[in-house]
């Protein structure tokens, strides 16, 4: 198995897991937040909107960046 094969198995086991995570916050909505509501809170405030950018752009170059 190439590197490349895992690294894709890998994209595509977060993205199950990113939707298996909404579908529990929807069905349990009194115990979990959906990615949109956690999205939203994360955009309140001026620092968490700076945070948020800072480290969505930190996982992009470390994790997609060639």
């Amino acid at each position: 198995m190439t590197g490349r094969t895992l690294v894709l198995i890998g994209f595509a086991a977060l993205a199950i897991a990113g939707v298996l995570a909404e579908l529990t916050a929807r069905r349990h909505p009194q115990r979990f937040t959906t990615l949109g509501e956690t999205l939203h809170l994360l955009q309140r405030s001026r620092m968490l909107r700076i945070l948020t950018i800072l480290v969505w752009a930190w996982l992009g170059w470390h994790f997609l960046a060639r």
